[in-house]
């Protein structure tokens, strides 16, 4: 399974260092960055899917904690220690651009990893793969992947994929999002979507012989 931060490496002797690092914030799945940059996967490998990963993604916003690997066991042939060293810088370099470790009045359109200490007002039409401490106060929509810690204030829209840790102060009445996974050592303090309303309970149709045992109890 691919998983932040994926990427794929293709070969261009045009670009610097010869080669070209093809990645999106939407999508951390290889089969769709091959059709987002319409590559040809055949039986000769012709670019190298990577990935780029914390240690934890509680350490998220350590960059000393990324280690590059290879997604698969097969590697092209003209992948090369020197290559892979210059990968992982490019690598690291994207991830430091993403952490949000000050204050922010507003995150949209884009990718980001919300560092312990960060302060963030706003978060629309974005993704934040990892919120490992700090504050977000408004999430109006875009996508929350993993939050481990911090505090998200008000969640009135968008989807949070899973919630291992940190407060979820309040989901408003309107909310229409997705929340899927929430562990026991998180919080969710109010919780004002409207429950749903169980259904009636059915009666079971009494057996046949039941009832015929009960007309011929009442008969004279």
């Amino acid at each position: 399974m691919c998983q932040y931060k994926s990427a794929i490496v293709v070969r261009d002797e045009a670009s610097k260092g010869g080669i070209r690092l093809l990645m999106s914030p939407w999508t951390e799945s290889h089969s769709e960055l091959i059709t987002i940059f319409k590559l040809k996967d055949g039986d000769r490998l012709t670019f190298a899917r990577v990935e780029f990963t914390p240690s934890s993604m509680d350490k998220a916003y350590l960059v000393e904690e990324y280690a590059l690997r290879l997604d698969e066991e097969r590697k092209p042939d003209w992948w090369n220690a020197e290559i892979e060293a210059d990968v992982t810088d490019r690598m690291r370099v994207y991830i430091k651009s993403i952490i949000v470790d000050g204050d922010v009045a507003l995150l949209i359109g884009g990718q980001f990893v919300v560092a312990p200490g960060a302060k963030v007002e706003c978060a629309n039409a974005m993704v934040i793969s990892a919120m490992c401490g700090g504050t977000l106060n408004y999430m109006w929509g875009g996508t929350l992947n993993d939050m481990r810690g911090g505090t998200l204030n008000d969640m009135r829209g968008g989807t949070l994929n899973a919630m291992w840790g940190g407060t979820l102060n309040d989901i408003v009445e309107w909310f229409s999002g997705l929340i899927k996974n929430v562990s026991k050592s998180a919080t969710i303090i109010r919780d004002n979507r409207p429950k749903p309303i169980p259904a009636p309970a059915t009666q079971s149709p009494e057996p046949k012989a039941a009832k015929k045992a009960a007309k011929k109890g009442t008969s004279k």
